[in-house]
């Protein structure tokens, strides 16, 4: 593959995993959303576009806060994640949500009072572009909110590595941060390239717990990590399990993980 993976490739990769995507047991993504939903205090009635919805784990925290007084735009490229987004949001009666099949570059027009995006802004071959467009819906007075992974700690880093190790050299990892997400000061950046003001960064470190491989390897098949597993030879799956259960023991089965938590103002 020439160049950064597109959204074709991605609403490919999260098509495929969007019914094991965070069904696993696992407190991941949800724990993330919630702590960036926490940092941007959507107030009852304010309108808000959650950007890369997944299965929900921002979209549903949101609508809570915004009540039914309020308005959730969620839109995802993946057109199973929206399906399944979608049956969530009817069970449970949330007429204020609505969700979308979209490319995250061009938002759903606003305005919005908030922009959020979890775990999302490292996928857009064009971050800064991305987060211009977001920031041309926003409200005078909008606030904007990103998570995006920070460094990982040894611990994570260390079973990533066991599923990259059998990656072909020529073929492109899912599991890597772009390097304009090396540090909170290039992120920043990002942000203010964008014309983005006030930004800020906090962070927040979570220990992840797993019961045992077999969950830890359930977790990771609902994660861009399914794509590494793609190059793990059916042969070498119990090898791999093993060394990723030796650094899990190791741990005593929390792998902690660094959270960035990027904020503006328009």
């Amino acid at each position: 593959m020439d160049g950064p993976p597109d959204a074709d490739f991605w609403a490919a990769m999260f098509d495929a995993v969007a019914d094991d995507y965070d069904q696993s047991g696992v407190p991941f993504f949800a724990t993330i959303a919630e702590g960036l939903v926490e940092r941007l205090a959507p107030t009852p009635g304010e309108h808000v576009l959650d950007v890369g919805s997944g299965r929900g784990a921002a979209t549903l925290r949101l609508a809570e806060r915004v009540g039914p007084s309020g308005r959730v735009r969620a839109v995802d490229v993946s057109s199973r994640m929206v399906a399944l987004l979608q049956e969530v949001t009817a069970d449970r009666g949330l007429a204020h949500v609505t969700v979308s099949r979209g490319d995250a570059a061009a938002p759903p027009e606003g305005p919005y009072d908030v922009v959020c995006a979890s775990l999302l802004l490292f996928f857009l071959p064009d971050p800064v572009q991305g987060l211009a467009a977001w920031r041309a819906q926003l409200t005078s007075g909008g606030r904007i909110g990103i998570s995006s992974f920070a460094p990982w700690p040894a611990g994570l880093e260390s079973v990533t590595d066991v599923l990259d190790s059998y990656r072909p050299t020529d073929v492109p990892s899912t599991a890597q941060m772009p390097p304009a997400f090396a540090t909170d000061e290039a992120v920043e950046g990002l942000f203010r390239s964008a014309g983005l003001s006030g930004v800020r960064t906090e962070r927040a470190t979570y220990d992840v717990p797993f019961t045992d491989v077999h969950q830890w390897r359930a977790w990771s098949m609902g994660t861009a990590l399914r794509g590494l597993w793609m190059h793990v030879p059916p042969a070498k799956v119990g090898e791999a399990l093993e060394r990723v259960d030796a650094v899990l023991t190791a741990a005593d089965h929390r792998l902690p993980v660094d959270i960035r938590y990027t904020l503006a103002d328009t």
